[in-house]
């Protein structure tokens, strides 16, 4: 079955991709600039489904940098060269849409027509709904941490296009942030096209569960508010999810986590959150 791979190898597809990428400079490989390769870039283009088709493609190894973030610290990101973008800019168009069949509408991040603005109001309506106790938490340094043994299941299952998943082994086995001792890979690389992706697959099981379990949620990618009508129901929520989470390979940053009730206090994407007032405060 390549009915997948050869959706995102078609010209329609291939076309849609390098117009996303038509302002980005990068390398097209390694030694051949953006510049070399533009005034025949259709050969070049050619020539790579060719050998994708062929199995013999590779990715480029990524070069990385550091940025600061505005919390302080730095963060890891990823270059990818722009024929590995462009395949990834194809992958990811074939396969968003199926995504956003099946990922949960309480998830907001790197999905088309979801916005932070979208977010906040889901959250200020939880909140108006008497669920003004909170789980404000953050997953610690998840990206850098999401275990591959356990990702490439959920992926498998996603993407029943063997090639395409083959494809999608190798750009994650050079995107690796870490390894264990018994060479357990761990990580994802900020800046690949396809991560985003990956991360909301890899957390829509504790997306669903959540549900399951009626625990009203907002997600953001690694950033969520639980809500609850009480402290006690928040500190059971807290707990249930830090066992979950301990059974995907992650956990808690517990600098970021807190129960709290809601106010301008807590900031949530950027914004603080509003005051309890009497309708909504539970007495």
């Amino acid at each position: 079955m390549a009915e997948l791979l050869d959706e995102m190898l078609s010209p329609r597809i291939l076309d849609l991709a390098w117009r996303r990428l038509r302002n980005d400079r990068t390398l097209w490989d390694t030694g051949i600039p953006r510049s070399t390769m533009e005034p025949h870039a259709l050969r070049y283009i050619l020539e790579l489904v060719d050998q994708v088709r062929a199995g013999e493609y590779r990715p480029a190894g990524l070069r990385r940098f550091t940025v600061r973030k505005p919390s302080g610290g730095e963060r890891v990101l990823s270059a990818l060269t722009l024929r590995d973008k462009l395949l990834q800019t194809a992958a990811m168009l074939v396969l968003a849409p199926r995504a956003e069949r099946i990922f949960h509408p309480d998830s907001f991040a790197y999905r088309p027509g979801r916005s932070v603005d979208m977010a906040f109001a889901r959250a200020c309506e939880r909140i108006h709904c008497n669920l003004d106790w909170l789980v404000d938490a953050d997953i610690r340094s998840f990206f850098d941490e999401i275990p591959h043994d356990r990702l490439l299941p959920r992926l498998r299952r996603f993407v029943p296009d063997r090639q395409l998943m083959r494809l999608m082994e190798s750009w994650l086995a050079v995107g690796y942030a870490q390894s264990s001792l018994f060479g357990r890979r761990r990580g994802i690389p900020q800046g690949a096209v396809l991560s985003p992706l990956w991360c909301n697959l890899y957390l829509d099981e504790l997306d669903r569960q959540w549900d399951r379990r009626n625990l009203p949620f907002v997600r953001f990618a690694d950033d969520f508010l639980l809500f609850a009508p009480d402290r006690k129901r928040a500190e059971q929520a807290l707990a249930w999810t830090e066992k979950r989470l301990r059974r995907l390979g992650l956990e808690l940053n517990p600098k970021k986590t807190r129960i709290t009730r809601t106010g301008p206090h807590v900031v949530f994407l950027g914004r603080n959150l509003p005051r309890r007032t009497r309708s909504t405060a539970k007495k």
